[in-house]
């Protein structure tokens, strides 16, 4: 008995437009990096995402050639015309070509207004399909096995958020409408959880603090010199942290008893202490939790290394915020073309940024430290101790208690000339 060609073609065809359509869904998926980051937010998503991915075993090029294979299937049982055949066949090359990324476009914007429940509804109607195909899925993965999916969330190589996020709405892209302040933003808080607070703390030596064993008197005027809000209280040594001092709380006391009547102690409250191994973002959520917009940094013995404040947490993000009364600070001033002078507290990224080296040291932050290590020990005051590495010579310019403060910078020709030309494209 011979089939009906009509039906078979029918059947074919329907066939050729599910698997398109789910070639189309998955297509939509891997355009759509960011649902992977907000699937993580929640365990039985993801979970089920990765069981669509590995255990239905999806292919976006299997099904296009399970696609193209129905079709031809379905035109080889149709008794037509040749003329009727190659009209046919070139109106469903162009569908089979566009559909999956039509549907892909149509489930982008799906996602986008009703939210990823919506989007997770069609995938799980992908999933059903694609357990059909599982032995051929494997079998494509045995002949490109050297090849490594753009989905594969548990891979190595797998994108950071940042990646993610840079691939979608990079700004160079034309028709992105995210200015590169605002991108430079969204890269700032996606990167926060890598970045720890000693990289982006105050040191102890460059902290303002005062002695609650000084005379009060010594102590506040001390205080109304300077321009913070917030000051550390030690006694007698820095690492013994007893509390931080509000300038509002001793404003409020001067006016409610007079400022002969303040005692650093009345106006002290607890300080709050972080390691300094702890990343940016978690240190931003204590300083929520317990209403503090200061943190005393400690290394592993206990030692104070520092502090940092909510404002230098937000610079992370904005970039720096400058007031009425911060002085600009230049790291470095140019003294020709190939020598400078250097701040020593200029951080080791910022020095090889801008000068193009490549100064590499464990447990170093600073080109200060950089120098000390390289030296071997700390040079004495008003020294002009000297070191080549890679060929640039580093001599210290200023030390002031055993303080590298200023570098003098001499580049090599080759990085001489290599500065100039970028500061003429800059």
């Amino acid at each position: 008995m011979n089939s009906d060609p009509g039906l078979v073609s029918s059947l074919f065809m329907g066939i050729a437009v599910v698997l398109l359509f789910s070639a189309g869904i998955i297509l939509s998926v891997i355009r759509n990096y960011h649902l992977f980051y907000r699937m993580e937010q929640n365990n039985e998503k993801i979970a089920f995402f990765k069981k669509i991915k590995t255990g239905a075993g999806f292919s976006f090029v299997f099904l296009l050639v399970i696609g193209v294979l129905s079709s031809v299937i379905a035109f080889s049982k149709l008794k037509m015309s040749v003329e009727n055949n190659v009209l046919a066949f070139v109106a469903i090359s162009v569908l089979l070509t566009a559909f999956p990324v039509f549907v892909a476009d149509v489930l982008e914007k799906l996602y986008k207004n009703n939210g990823l429940q919506f989007f997770l509804h069609f995938l799980r109607y992908a999933a059903m399909i694609g357990y059909i195909f599982i032995p051929f899925q494997k079998l494509h993965n045995a002949v490109i096995s050297n090849k490594k999916d753009i989905t594969d969330i548990d891979s190595q190589d797998n994108i950071t958020p940042v990646e993610a996020l840079g691939a979608l709405i990079s700004p160079e892209d034309k028709e992105n409408e995210l200015k590169p302040e605002a991108f430079d933003m969204i890269k700032g808080v996606l990167s926060m959880h890598e970045k720890l607070a000693k990289e982006v703390m105050v040191p102890r030596t460059d902290a303002f603090m005062i002695d609650i064993q000084n005379d009060n008197d010594r102590n506040i005027d001390a205080i109304l010199q300077m321009q913070y809000s917030r000051i550390p209280v030690y006694n007698e040594v820095k690492d013994d942290i007893v509390g931080i001092v509000h300038i509002k709380n001793i404003l409020k006391t001067a006016r409610e008893e007079g400022f002969d009547h303040i005692t650093i102690r009345k106006v002290m409250q607890p300080a709050l202490f972080i390691p300094e191994t702890m990343a940016i973002d978690e240190v931003m959520f204590e300083m929520k939790k317990t209403q503090n917009q200061l943190a005393i940094l400690f290394d592993e013995y206990g030692g104070v290394v520092g502090l940092v404040t909510l404002e230098d947490l937000l610079e992370e993000i904005v970039g720096e915020i400058d007031d009425e009364s911060d002085q600009p600070e230049q790291d470095y001033h140019k003294i020709s073309d190939s020598e400078f002078i250097v701040q020593g507290k200029l951080s080791l990224d910022d020095f090889n940024d801008e000068f193009m080296t490549n100064f590499e040291m464990n447990d170093v932050d600073t080109i200060a430290g950089f120098m000390i290590a390289k030296l071997g020990y700390i040079p004495e005051d008003d020294s002009h101790e000297s070191v080549y590495v890679d060929g640039i010579k580093l001599i210290t310019e200023k030390v002031d208690d055993s303080r590298i403060m200023e570098i003098k910078v001499e580049l090599t020709p080759a990085l001489a000339i290599a500065h100039v030309q970028r500061e003429k494209k800059v």
